[in-house]
């Protein structure tokens, strides 16, 4: 049978059973455990398998297979001194080679890794910690200021370096996990237990944390293959550490399941030290943000000044324009590819890898080889080419998924024959998919989702703040920024000072993401019959 380009041929004759075969190399359907896969089948080498440019010094370190499989199986030990089987343990640190070990540690012990950005404020991180009650935090000094150490289920904090909290909660030095034993036997998991806990923002009510199992790795192989097309002998940079879900999927996890290094960066993003970065590693295969490539074009990077040739660029998460297309492919030589997918559904509508493949700036790409998407309205009927529906993913045969400690919320989400997204978009008469918006209120800006309640709760802690509404406002460089109108408390007047004290007040309660770039003050929030806040008024 012939075939019109690579893509028609592998979504004819692509094998869902190929991520098992392809990916697991010493479990099985009755026994994985991912750790093992990534990492402890590696133990044994001097090969680089982890590379982190510090974008501060500039300098950038290395360490082998071996190093970093030590470091996690002394994670692993103390783990087993000190929790349970199924215990969560989160780490807010930077990328460094400690986060890694904690990653990977946690998921050889058999407990459920819990990712927690290193720009969380009080707000998020406590939140967090509470609502999956982890038991065990792996932070630095700085996070030891702003973790309550009451928490009920909190038993322990290791810090990296240093630090001390007021709290119920033992506090180690990771002295104490140094001093662990290097060799661990990995635990014994099903293909179904959970290896992580990730948060992820709606609008109805705060973060939900989804779990996710070790065999879901296994189920992006055709992502893996076809998008990222990520080889052993690859030189791969992410530009997300495992404190985000692509980056602990992608970045970190899949890098050693493929055979090749972990690769990524630490400090603030710097277009000049990552284009010399790209440049003096060599790097075939790359993740970047679509911010970050926007910003660099913005900020006047001539790329023809850095030696880069890339086979792969992706930049998951958001459209970019033409103009940044084309100056991607023109200095980093690969266009950057634009891929789809949420934490409950996995990565399901993506551009490709394929030298026939077309990139068409602005869509998502087609549906990813093995999935099933249709776009539905509102009545649950599919909508006919070039109408906007709702993205739904077809659930497979024995489906699962739930929301941490939300039965209701899960039976809402995880029933029935689809996976409704929450995202509207179109099909064209190619069957290239492009995003419209969002069908319920979550922002998206920068590639991170975020949802206003949570916003809009942190702002309400504020004393001169008496209601506040969240909406997301459409940005050039960040494709949307959070904006909040705010009503206030008696006497408290409006003016650039106190605007400027509500957002810092956000930013450090959150993250650097989430909070309110522009402010304004109104005198009264708009409102249904009912009371609720009517945001696509305040939008407009």
């Amino acid at each position: 049978m012939s075939y019109g380009s690579a893509y028609e041929a592998v979504a004819d004759l692509h094998d869902k059973e190929a991520g098992w075969e392809e990916h697991v190399h010493v479990g099985s359907k009755e026994s994985l455990n991912l750790a093992t896969e990534a990492l402890g089948r590696h133990g044994d080498s001097s090969e680089t398998g982890l590379r982190i440019r510090d974008f501060e010094t500039g300098e950038t370190e290395t360490y082998t297979f071996a190093e970093l499989d030590a470091a996690a199986n002394r994670v692993a030990n103390y783990l087993v001194e000190h929790t349970d089987r199924g215990a969560r343990v989160g780490a807010k640190l930077p990328t460094q080679f400690e986060l890694y070990a904690v990653v990977f540690g946690t998921i050889k012990a058999g407990r459920i890794y819990l990712p927690l950005a290193p720009v969380f404020g009080p707000d998020a991180l406590n939140y967090r910690l509470e609502d999956s009650r982890t038991s065990v935090l792996f932070t630095t000094e700085h996070g030891c200021e702003t973790v309550d150490a009451d928490l009920p289920a909190l038993e322990r904090i290791v810090t990296v370096d240093g630090g001390s909290v007021d709290g119920s909660a033992t506090v180690d030095d990771y002295d104490a996990v140094r001093s662990c034993d290097d060799s661990f036997e990995a635990v014994e998991t099903h293909p179904n237990d959970p290896f992580t806990l990730t948060y992820t923002s709606g609008t109805t009510g705060s973060p939900k944390g989804v779990l996710s199992p070790h065999r879901g790795p296994v189920e992006l192989y055709a992502f893996t293959e076809y998008v990222v097309d990520l080889r052993p002998d690859d030189v791969y940079l992410v530009a997300a550490s495992p404190s985000w879900s692509y980056g602990l999927n992608m970045g970190t996890i899949m890098s050693g399941i493929r055979g090749t290094a972990i690769g990524c960066y630490r400090g603030q993003f710097n277009p000049h030290t990552f284009f010399e970065t790209l440049e003096e590693w060599d790097v075939d295969n790359a993740m970047i943000p679509p911010t970050a490539l926007r910003q660099s074009r913005a900020a006047g990077i001539d790329l023809g000044e850095y030696d880069i040739d890339l086979r792969v660029l992706i930049s998951a998460g958001e459209a970019l324009d033409q103009d940044t297309v084309d100056w991607c492919e023109g200095g980093l030589g690969a266009p950057p590819q634009d891929s789809y997918g949420l934490t409950e559904g996995g990565m399901v509508v993506c551009n490709y890898a394929f030298d026939d493949w077309e990139v068409k700036p602005g869509s998502m790409g087609k549906v990813l080889p093995g999935a099933e998407v249709a776009l539905l309205d509102e009545d649950g009927n599919e909508v006919e080419q070039g109408e906007v529906g709702e993205i739904a993913i077809k659930r497979d045969e024995a489906p699962t998924g739930s929301y941490w400690g939300r039965p209701e919320q899960s039976l809402e989400t995880f029933t029935g024959l689809w996976l409704r997204t929450g995202d509207l978009a179109r099909r064209d008469e190619d069957g290239y998919f492009w995003y419209v918006s969002r069908a319920d209120n979550v922002i998206i800006s920068s590639g991170y989702r975020i949802g206003p309640e949570e916003v809009e709760e942190t702002l309400l802690n504020h004393p001169a703040v008496e209601e506040a509404a969240v909406v997301g406002k459409d940005d050039d460089t960040r494709g949307e920024i959070v904006a909040a109108y705010v009503t206030l408390v008696g006497e408290h007047e409006p003016s650039p000072e106190l605007e400027d004290e509500l957002s810092n007040f956000a930013r450090e309660e959150l993250s650097k993401h989430e909070y309110p770039r522009e402010i304004a003050f109104i005198d009264e929030l708009p409102k249904t019959a009912s009371g609720k806040i009517k945001r696509a008024e305040l939008a407009d």
